[in-house]
């Protein structure tokens, strides 16, 4: 509440964006409601007890693919929610460097609460010297870096156990993933409900 006890507004729905080509690009409920949420905690003062050990949370993907998610996260949350995650850019794979560059952001971002990571494909030469770099921490991956996953991250109270937190994660990664098609007759559909 402000000095002259006045309540702050609500925090506003963010509006369609703009594509490219002039249309409107949809947000998501998902993004709507993690955008929503992560606005009224920052406005609000709400935060994690203190002297409890948080989660570490470490991305990882091909190319600049985590760095690159982390920074449009950043743009759209408020606040320094997300600041302490690690974002590692694997390149072409796994290579003695990278497998260094893991270890060491493992090490960094473990506070006790053990480490959740991130990773763009399951299977896949970064997300395997993800896993293979993890023993010896509370540790859960969830794969298919997106977006709608990393705002939700900053959401949620880290001092949750890295299962609770890729739970989390990995349902509003899922309900963020929709097909919408129009027909030769102009209909749209879309995918069902998901329950």
């Amino acid at each position: 509440m402000p000095a002259d006890g006045t309540t702050a507004a609500p925090p506003e729905a963010p509006l369609p964006t703009p594509a490219r080509d002039g249309t409107a690009i949809e947000t998501t409920e998902a993004t709507t409601e993690a955008t929503t949420e992560a606005t009224t905690e920052a406005a609000t003062g709400t935060t994690e007890a203190a002297g409890v050990a948080r989660c570490g949370v470490v991305l990882i993907g091909h190319g600049t693919t985590s760095s690159a998610l982390l920074d449009a996260a950043r743009s759209i949350v408020p606040g320094a929610l997300l600041e302490q995650v690690r974002a590692l850019d694997a390149g072409a794979g796994n290579t003695p460097e990278l497998r260094e560059r893991v270890c060491a952001a493992i090490e960094e971002v473990d506070e006790g609460g053990g480490v959740l990571m991130l990773a763009d494909l399951m299977g896949s030469s970064p997300c395997a010297c993800g896993m293979k770099e993890s023993v010896g921490h509370g540790f859960a991956v969830v794969t298919g870096l997106n977006l709608a996953m990393l705002i939700k991250l900053a959401t949620l109270d880290r001092s949750e156990s890295p299962r609770v937190l890729a739970q989390a994660c990995a349902e509003s990664a899922s309900r963020s993933v929709c097909i919408k098609i129009r027909d030769q007759d102009g209909e749209i559909g879309s995918c069902p409900p998901q329950g």
